[in-house]
């Protein structure tokens, strides 16, 4: 099996919000768009993707409490996340999403050292 490189396009977006960190990003070769987050303190983190998500969170960012990940639920179709050890995978695998994070780190730089791999 031939593992294709993943290619992080563009950065669109980073931002925190409620003690999270949060990176918004094209892959090249995929139409989708991807966020990552990553909880501060806790043992919370996620790697999804889907459409629109840059279009929606100028609206989710003006709403005070929203969480920005609920916010775009109905737009993801798939991702990988893990909440205190339990993992959750739909639509990618954890080695995908491990593929991709991996990307993000090396474009990031040191940027990108907060970023823990699934």
């Amino acid at each position: 099996m031939v593992i294709i490189p993943v290619v992080i396009q563009t950065i669109h977006k980073t931002f925190t919000r409620d003690d999270r960190r949060y990176y918004i990003f094209s892959v090249t070769g995929r139409d989708e768009e991807f966020l990552y987050y990553s909880h501060m303190f806790r043992p919370l983190r996620t790697l999804m993707f889907g459409r629109n998500f840059i279009g929606l969170l100028q609206r989710l960012m003006e709403k005070e409490g929203l969480c920005i990940e609920c916010g775009l639920g109905l737009s993801m179709t798939g991702g990988v996340g893990l909440d205190s050890g339990d993992y959750t995978a739909w639509g990618c695998s954890v080695d995908e999403a491990n593929r991709i994070l991996t990307s993000l780190k090396a474009r990031l730089g040191d940027d990108g050292q907060w970023i823990e791999l699934f």
